[in-house]
């Protein structure tokens, strides 16, 4: 089976769910981290996942708000992820 990350918009910060780093809300794959708050450890990494939908662990955020921040991607709200896309 293909691994894929979703990228996850918190109140501050976005992240990637395959490795749980700091993820560019932009980038396609998770090949550069976002620090948040601070710099990265030099021996953290991306993992390189391709990013195949964008969600969020907030209660407030509906999947039309995550679709205008990545509108090429699948938006699932907080608890509505598909089960073919949630972590085993």
């Amino acid at each position: 089976m293909a691994r894929r990350a979703i990228l996850i918009v918190d109140d501050y910060t976005t992240k990637c769910s395959r490795c749980g780093k700091g993820a560019r809300i932009q980038d396609t794959h998770h090949t550069r981290l976002l620090s948040g708050w601070g710099t990265p450890a030099p021996h953290d990494r991306p993992c390189g996942e391709p990013f195949v939908a964008i969600s969020t662990r907030r209660l407030g955020v509906t999947a039309e708000d995550l679709r205008a921040l990545r509108p090429d991607l699948p938006a699932y709200a907080a608890g509505d992820l598909p089960a073919e896309l949630k972590e085993r």
